[in-house]
């Protein structure tokens, strides 16, 4: 890997500019580093006691920088704040941190999610695990691991999946070694560890064979108990650093009680799977599947996509992004107004309301809940931003193609959707959601860093910065059957049945918003979950609070409801927005 930087910028003159003009900083590291032909550059700071991390300090080290130095800023990590502070201080580990540095920017070593446990739970042993599987070899990133890498870089930490859950009476700490040897055994992407190129281009190397752990703890008597220190194992697990060069993608324990494993708790990275990989895994491991693995692997994804038909195939999802990326207004978001130390807010709203007003819309217009929930959204953020036609990428499983229906691995992708919302009913705008998300799903599958490429390429031509990242991820499941008793919310009966006016005020009444977390590590300009239970609807955002404002993120949850249930009472409700 080649260290150093433009001609213009020299680390230990930064840093001494750095604490020159920011009093508020009593230390400072730079480390640059060329990867994949670009600089790229972070800024550790070491505060003054008693001075708020949550302040804009990325502002004060960007005037502290020339035009072209601050060009290839990345980020300004604070020391206590957004990592663990070394002990010593940041100048006794100059070296070392410099070293972890370059190798979280290739995005092989990554922070986890959040500070540190504290105190860090202590296993009583560590209980060796061997395992060996079919395959083996070595490939560049699959698209659609490139796709989640790049957000893992971006977000600073490596995405978690997992948790913990209760283990059936009489399980034996041997049967969770067993299981966890079989996750490996079976399932390529869990023998699989990254390798570094010296551009700083990532490979996947995967292992015939290897060896692991399964940390054992001991908890006091009672579920209490057993509880909470699963729950602390899950919390050290989710914010120990990863070395994705060294650590198999599966960090899993089990909590003891009277010699019997109670609780287990399992944390994997996002680049081994993905939401549909994790119930395929699931199913799996149920039954102890033992008939090999079907689909293309991703070695085998990786090889066909870097084909001759895997370049065609790309290149004609991306003529689809490049029309969209001509057309596509700006900037996406215009700046809030209102913008927050922490910079990045998330928050969650549980509607009662939304689910049957959905299906209500649904039944009239006759189209799948995904176009509905597109429309619904897209009318919303139009309202909240004031920019249309709205733009969004909707999270693409990909596992519709048949040779990724059962691969446990990374497979999903972001496509992209433009959505006219004016002059019209809310019913006109569903329907025109209905080829413009089946144009998503079908050009969701493609080389990310072509797209890149196009991004930057097309925002050239026409003198604008595309900000494309905002993002849509519809987690429903397949809705599931109304109980033949009468339902808590009267909202909550089927469509087919007459929900009121009065029912779904009683509904929304019921409706909760509260904010979940604030952080400076970042996350996409704006990205909304969706998950449903029988009753209900929730809705999880997460936004950049230079992009919407705190009011703005609550509006748009709010304003989705809105304009569902209005619609779902009124026919042929006006989208209330004009073109131009």
């Amino acid at each position: 890997m080649h260290l150093g930087s433009q001609p213009e910028l020299h680390p230990t003159l930064v840093e001494e500019r750095v604490l020159a003009s920011v009093p508020q900083v009593r230390a400072c590291l730079v480390v640059s580093a060329r990867l994949r032909g670009r600089v790229q550059t972070d800024v550790l700071l070491d505060l003054q006691p008693g001075v708020d991390p949550d302040d804009d300090h990325e502002s004060a080290v960007r005037a502290a920088l020339t035009e072209s130095e601050a060009a290839t800023l990345r980020r300004v990590f604070v020391l206590g704040a957004d990592r663990d502070e070394p002990e010593g201080g940041l100048d006794h580990h100059r070296a070392l941190i410099r070293e972890q540095q370059i190798a979280e920017m290739a995005g092989a070593r990554l922070p986890g999610v959040g500070p540190g446990a504290d105190p860090v739970p202590v296993p009583a042993e560590r209980l060796p695990v061997e395992f060996a599987g079919d395959g083996a070899g070595s490939a560049g990133l699959a698209w659609g691991q490139h796709e989640i890498w790049q957000s893992m870089t971006r977000q600073g930490n490596w995405l978690p999946l997992g948790g913990w859950r209760p283990l059936d009476p009489g399980t034996g700490v041997e049967e969770v070694a067993d299981e966890l040897a079989y996750l490996h055994s079976r399932f390529p992407s869990m023998r699989t560890l990254l390798h570094v190129d010296a551009d700083g281009a990532l490979r996947q190397e995967l292992s015939a064979s290897g060896s692991t752990h399964l940390e054992v703890y001991d908890a006091d008597p009672g579920p209490e108990a057993a509880d909470r220190l699963a729950g602390a194992i899950s919390d050290h697990y989710q914010r120990l650093p990863y070395d994705l060069r060294t650590e198999w993608p599966v960090r899993m324990a089990v909590v003891r009680q009277g010699g019997e494993a109670t609780r287990m708790a399992v944390v994997m990275h996002h680049l081994a799977l993905d939401g549909g990989g994790a119930e395929i895994m699931m199913r799996d491991v149920a039954v102890r599947a033992s008939t090999p693995p079907a689909g293309l692997q991703q070695l085998e994804q990786a090889r066909w996509q870097s084909s001759p038909a895997g370049r065609r195939h790309s290149d004609r999802a991306l003529r689809h992004f490049a029309e969209i990326l001509r057309a596509m207004p700006t900037p996406t978001f215009p700046p809030s107004g209102d913008p927050r130390r922490p910079r990045y807010w998330s928050a969650e709203f549980v509607s009662p309301a939304l689910r049957p007003a959905l299906a209500a819309l649904g039944e009239r217009t006759g189209a799948d809940p995904a176009r509905v929930l597109h429309a619904v959204y897209a009318i919303a953020l139009a309202h909240v931003t004031g920019v249309h036609p709205v733009l969004f990428r909707p999270v693409i499983g990909n596992r519709f193609r048949q040779q990724l229906a059962d691969v446990v691995c990374h497979t999903a992708q972001a496509g992209v959707v433009l959505l006219d919302v004016a002059d019209g009913t809310v019913e006109d705008v569903i329907e025109r959601a209905g080829p413009a998300a089946m144009n998503a799903f079908k050009h969701g599958y493609f080389d990310p860093v072509q797209l890149n490429a196009l991004i930057e390429e097309i925002g050239r031509e026409r003198g604008a910065e595309l900000d494309v990242a905002s993002f849509f991820n519809d987690r429903r499941g397949t809705p599931t059957a109304t109980p033949s008793t009468t339902p808590t919310n009267p909202a909550a009966a089927t469509a087919t049945s007459t929900t009121t006016a009065d029912d779904y005020a009683k509904a929304r009444t019921a409706s909760e918003f509260r904010w979940v977390e604030r952080r400076n590590d970042p996350v996409e300009r704006l990205f909304l979950h969706v998950d449903d239970s029988p009753e209900t609807v929730t809705l999880t955002i997460e936004a950049d609070t230079r992009a919407l404002s705190p009011s703005q993120i609550e509006a748009v949850v709010r304003e989705m409801e809105e304009v569902a249930v209005a619609a779902a009472i009124q026919p042929g409700l006006s989208t209330r927005i004009t073109a131009g």
